[in-house]
């Protein structure tokens, strides 16, 4: 199996990023920054250049495409590829001063281990195992770094790209290793551990929820949300600078009027419609329709509602008549009906001639001559499809082409779906370069599908309504040059102002997909907080008038910038105390967990089995302080007040019996310490922190 054609069948954009993950793995001179190309950030005094960065976001896309089978990134997915691009740079940069300050290495024996050896690397794994047997090729493997001199461009920067993958995983894997090794669960703690878990308790409880406390019950003041931040400021810390924005919204939205000459246009357009000559409707729909015509064959599951089910059955030359799917008009002509396969798969034999240059003599008879002598051995049986493969063709390395989708396959395409799987045929090739025998691999089972030529019109508003919602929207920014008055003039005209909180590199806001233009709006160095925006800004068919609310520096939020989210936790903490002194006054007067329970008007519950170990404390959900407490209790013992999650309770010890399924010392430390690894994601986030990072990112796009 081919590199190329397994890694066309690994979509998504975390199989694209591996083309590139680790283009920068032996960075060096590629950072220094070349003269008139701006930087794009510095990483520990290392520069990233903008020329450097958009050439790897440049292959990312390029491989993206070719694993989507695509030919243009839809902007969200270049905009989270170029994210990803920068993780990987950023990475790779800080782990490299790690390893260096460490001495450590990945060395040859390692790299050869990983593709030959005994630990095959899971990429290497996946791409070049036989999924008929399951075994890994590693001959395959071999075959390809020996004759490595002899692919193409394309195939040798796949290949470099692979094994720059691979090391730099194995990089991440050993820091990653060394790091966890590194912790530790003491045995004291573990012991400890150990012994809360060895009984479960059966105790009568008292609970009283949060929610039983009206709001208006409880007073906050400046000292309750002091005390609050105070004890819970580290959950405040800002590791990159942030932006509060208001902003409201006017959807650019079709008026009636616009929605009834839509109506009349396509009316006309159904009636010149039918009266197309079939030679005539491909000119027409490149003409009339908002979308360009398709020749490709598709099963009537692939076109939306209600189109799938107009098309389900229909013959050749039938009319489907206008109707709305989605936010458009669409009608149609069924031009084909065939049966088809879905995918396809062809291996090929290039035979060229002297017109592709370099060493190649061929005068194009001769190249005709040797593809036909090709074919005739191959259909003959007299020589493996491999075989000739090996002896004739120019490209002996890159002959298998993958699956591919119908209509995928350009000029082969037809030709391949009206050959039998298992046969060959001779094609030319269009350039007149030479000619290519082609061997059909694989097909999908065949199904029915439709070529159909479809005129659509966008249910959109007019020029006449996007101008005046603009200039709505303008007025509305125009009268309202700070956020104070915004936010007056908002609820004056009964508007809605939302809210979002954005890093210097977010790409969306509530409601809005791509906001990149609002955002760099906020972050620019000349934007205070409190400003309106100049400009109107234009996405996802709305206009948007935009406040900058607040700036968030790295550090710690102020108190006044996170009072609005930690309100609801001040409230419960007033709470809290509230149910706390009514439950310590029944405490009081009676010692009883019954008469407790009658005092405050509640319900005794039991609970039965309560362990130390347990996720959950019956009905009452996740409770691990109150759990804990259950755990350090003395049998036949009244403990309470005891803040939880959820609510204050108050229990009654009744029995402690041994826990048969309690883990010990041993295995608890064992299942933390393993555990560990799974909590390096953070790894990052503290080299981050410890270095000297420079991100300009946001200035370029």
């Amino acid at each position: 199996m081919g590199i190329i054609g397994t890694i066309r069948k690994h979509s998504g954009i975390a199989v694209a990023v591996v083309g590139i993950a680790i283009v920068a793995f032996i960075i060096g001179d590629v950072f220094k920054n070349q003269r008139g190309v701006p930087d794009l950030a510095k990483i520990n005094g290392s520069v990233v250049t903008y020329q450097h960065f958009n050439e790897l976001c440049e292959e990312a896309e390029t491989n993206y495409k070719m694993q989507q089978g695509v030919n243009q990134v839809p902007s969200d997915v270049s905009y989270q590829l170029r994210d990803q691009v920068w993780q990987n740079l950023l990475n790779e940069n800080l782990i490299d001063d790690q390893f260096e300050k460490l001495g450590l290495t990945i060395s040859t024996a390692e790299v050869s281990d990983m593709f030959l050896g005994q630990f095959i690397h899971p990429a290497l794994r996946q791409q070049f195992t036989d999924p008929q047997t399951g075994q890994y090729q590693a001959a395959q493997v071999k075959n390809f770094i020996e004759h490595f001199d002899e692919m193409d461009t394309a195939r040798q920067m796949q290949w470099m790209d692979l094994e720059k993958y691979v090391k730099n995983d194995r990089k991440q894997q050993k820091y990653s290793a060394l790091i966890a090794r590194g912790l530790y669960m003491p045995k004291t703690i573990a012991q400890q551990i150990a012994d809360m878990g060895k009984t479960i308790s059966n105790v009568n409880l008292v609970a009283l929820p949060y929610q039983s406390v009206k709001d208006e019950e409880v007073t906050l003041t400046d000292k309750d949300y002091q005390e609050y931040y105070n004890k819970h400021k580290a959950e405040f810390r800002l590791r990159e600078e942030m932006r509060e924005l208001e902003y409201v919204v006017y959807p650019i939205a079709p008026t009636q009027q616009d929605i009834a000459k839509i109506q009349q246009d396509v009316d006309s357009t159904w009636a010149e419609f039918q009266t197309l000559a079939d030679d005539e409707i491909p000119f027409f729909v490149d003409a009339e329709s908002d979308h360009g015509y398709d020749s490709t064959y598709r099963s009537a599951r692939e076109f939306a509602s209600p189109m799938d089910s107009a098309l389900m059955g229909a013959g050749e030359g039938s009319f489907i008549s206008p109707r709305i799917a989605g936010n458009e008009w669409i009608m149609a002509k069924v031009l084909k009906v065939s049966s088809r396969p879905d995918s396809l798969r062809a291996s090929a034999i290039y035979i060229y001639n002297s017109k592709v240059g370099g060493d190649v003599t061929l005068t194009d008879e001769q190249a005709k001559a040797l593809a036909d002598s090709v074919l005739t051995l191959v259909n003959g049986g007299a020589m493996t499809f491999d075989e000739a493969t090996a002896k004739y063709s120019d490209n002996p390395n890159n002959n298998d082409m993958g699956w591919m989708l119908d209509g995928e396959y350009g000029f082969l395409n037809e030709q391949i779906v009206s050959t039998p799987e298992g046969s060959a045929f001779v094609i030319k090739h269009p350039s007149e370069i030479g000619y290519w025998v082609v061997k059909v691999t694989g097909k999908t089972p065949f199904h029915t599908k439709y070529r159909v030529a479809a005129v659509t019109r966008a249910i959109a508003p007019s020029e006449t309504t996007s101008r005046s919602i603009y200039n709505e929207a303008n007025k509305f920014a125009g009268n309202n040059r700070s956020y104070a008055e915004m936010k007056a003039s908002v609820q004056q005209n009964n508007l809605q102002l939302r809210n979002a909180m954005v890093t210097p590199m977010s790409y969306s806001i509530q409601g809005i997909n791509n906001a990149r233009s609002i955002v760099q709006w906020a972050f620019n160095e000349k934007t205070e907080a409190g400003a309106v925006a100049d400009q109107i800004f234009e996405a996802d068919d709305m206009y948007i008038v935009a406040a900058l609310k607040d700036i968030y520096k790295v550090g710690y939020a102020t108190l006044d910038q996170i009072r609005p989210f930690i309100e609801n936790n001040v409230r419960i903490e007033k709470k809290a105390e509230l149910l706390k002194a009514r439950l310590e006054e029944a405490k009081k007067a009676n010692a009883n967990i019954s008469a407790i329970a009658t005092k405050m008007n509640v319900a005794l519950d039991t609970v039965d089995s309560v362990s130390f170990n347990d996720f959950y404390l019956g009905q009452y959900g996740m409770e691990p302080k109150v759990q804990a407490a259950i755990a350090a209790a003395a049998n036949n013992t009244l403990v309470g007040p005891v803040q939880g999650s959820n609510g204050v309770y108050m229990f009654y010890v009744n029995s402690k019996t041994a826990n048969p399924a309690a883990p010990k010392a041993e295995e608890i430390r064992t299942r933390t310490e393993q555990g560990f690894m799974q909590s390096l994601r953070g790894v990052q986030q503290v080299l981050k922190d410890g270095a000297k990072v420079v991100d300009q990112r946001n200035k370029f796009f």
